[in-house]
Order: structure tokens, then sequence, then C-alpha cells
């Protein structure tokens, strides 16, 4: 569970210039057990993104490197602390000819963080799709501005963003440059859309590229749910959580090229919601769908009413 509020970015005081890939990284530890650490040098609780990344990449050391992973479905069950290891123990619960099913546990000091479900597949890289839904005629993210830069012009971030971001946008708790689209560019204001890339990472080794993508897919994803209700009309920080997250991947992508994160929101009540996201790359194809509910309490202003 990973409430969204603050940043120690928003200080420009805590820099970590370890790449991504290496802050993800896993040590064996056991039999079909792992250790992970927390972004280090950061004082807020475990990135939900981060949670996700490592438990893709536990499940992904137990099964033959020719399987990629195709889904990821995890209950988020409580925080993580910034300053002790993470285990991941891993379950195997099926082999067959073209499907591997994994079930991993993420613990830490005793206490059960999440618990999660990744299936592998045998696929060829880029195979073609039968249909997909058309990548929104957006702008390219060369013309948008970077999110550090819109905060300097207007004094505040875009709606929803709670966590900022700097110029140096790999030194920070969650390292992605971010190009936030205007309502104003997009043919249907239901949407929420932003371009974002991490750094780059060597080629190769396609679960790494979706573990990454899926540390990604964790960032501003719940908020849509209030653009959804009419309740995104200013900035300032919105407590919500994340309760679970599912991922099915669809196609594969590079750390480093832009991808565009297409949100909206089917349905919420009172206090919870779900938020759902298609991820695209650049040239259109579909990269990934992601699935999260969270606990989404609604505005004091419209409590109020």
């Amino acid at each position: 569970m990973e409430p969204t509020q603050g940043d120690e970015s928003s200080t420009g005081t805590t820099v970590n210039d370890e790449a991504l890939v290496d802050r993800l990284r896993l040590e064996a530890t056991g039999q079909d057990t792992y250790t992970g650490f927390p972004a280090r040098g950061f004082d807020q609780r475990v990135f939900g993104g981060h949670l996700l990344a490592q438990t893709l990449l536990a499940a992904a050391h137990t099964v033959d490197a020719c399987r990629v992973a195709n889904s990821l479905h995890a209950f988020f069950l409580r925080p993580g602390t910034p300053h002790a290891p993470i285990r991941y123990s891993v379950s195997p619960l099926r082999d067959g000819r073209s499907l591997s099913l994994r079930s991993i546990t993420a613990e830490q000091d005793g206490r059960t963080l999440l618990r999660a479900h990744v299936s592998f597949s045998v696929t060829r890289e880029d195979e073609d799709s039968l249909h997909a839904p058309p990548m929104p005629c957006v702008p390219v993210p060369s013309s948008l501005t970077p999110l550090h830069a819109r905060t300097a012009a207007n004094g505040h971030l875009p709606d929803g963003f709670n966590w900022r971001t700097r110029k140096d946008w790999w030194t920070s708790s969650r390292p992605l440059d971010v190009r936030y689209i205007d309502g104003t560019h997009l043919e249907d204001p239901a949407l929420r859309c932003f371009w974002f890339r991490t750094a780059p990472t060597p080629r190769g080794d396609r679960n790494t590229q979706r573990a990454i993508l899926s540390f990604a897919s964790d960032r501003s994803l719940l908020p849509v749910i209030h653009h959804t209700r009419g309740e995104l009309t200013g900035h300032g920080h919105r407590t919500v959580a994340s309760v679970d997250h599912t991922m099915w991947f669809h196609s594969d992508v590079n750390a480093g090229d832009w991808l565009l994160y297409v949100q909206d929101s089917p349905y919420s009540t009172a206090g919870t919601g779900l938020a759902r996201g298609l991820i695209y790359r650049a040239d259109g194809v579909p990269a990934a769908t992601v699935v999260q509910q969270g606990i989404v309490p609604g505005s004091r202003s419209r409590a109020q009413a």
C-alpha cells in the first residue's frame, strides 16, 4: 500500500546517481530466495513500483531464459521502510510447455509487504498483434515542457502529480522524465496522458526491460480517478493508497525510449476507485495494459457540499 504525498526532490537536497537497473538488482540468498534493497539515500517509504519491479526480477530468475513475463498480479499489504533489505521468496506453481507461473512474497523485517503472481510465456520478440486500440494523437515529447520546468514556471505541478522531479531526474527517488499532456491537446477530456522515459540500460534481457516498465507503471496512476470525478481542480497533495496492481505485457520495450501513458477510470465509489492505463511505444504499438485499485477518498469540498 503506497500513499502518495510529498517528495524529497522538492527540496533538491537528496541525490542518487545509481542507475535504476542497479537500484533494482537482486542478490541470490537461498533456493528461490532473493534479497533486494530500497533506493539508497531516500527517507520515504518504498515506492510500490520498486516492489513490483523486484518481484518480477525475482520470479524471472527461476524460469528458463527463453520465457518472458506476460502478466503480473500483485497485492500491496503493508508499506516498506527505506532502511532494511527486502526478501523475495519465489514458489514455482506451474511449468508447462509454453507457460510458467510463479508465486512471490516480499517480506521486510518479518512483515509481509506484497504477495504476487507472475506468469511467463514463450513468445517471439515483437510478435504482431491481431488488433489493438490506436494511440491517441498527441504532441511529441520533445515539444512538451519537462515536469521540473513546469513547476518552475507555474509554481506547481500538473493536476495529480504530487511527486516532483528535477532537471537531473535520473537522480530522484522515482527516476522518470515525465512530459504531461494538457487536456486541451486531448480529443477525449476523460483521459489523462503523459510521456515518460527512464534512463537507458543495456538491451538484451527482455525481463529486465519489463521490470523497469513495471516500475514506471505505478507512477501517478490513481489520480486519474480524481480526474474522472472532476476533483482535480488545482495543485496540492492528495493522499491515496494502492491496494493491488495488475499488468499485462503486450510487446517489448527498451529503457530510454519514450512511452505514452494513457489513463482513465472506469469506476469509483466515495472511498475507492479503479484506475486503468494503456502504455504505448512511440511507434504506436501497445506495450502494456495496467489496472490498479486504490483507496481514494473524495475531495473535502465535495464531502462538505
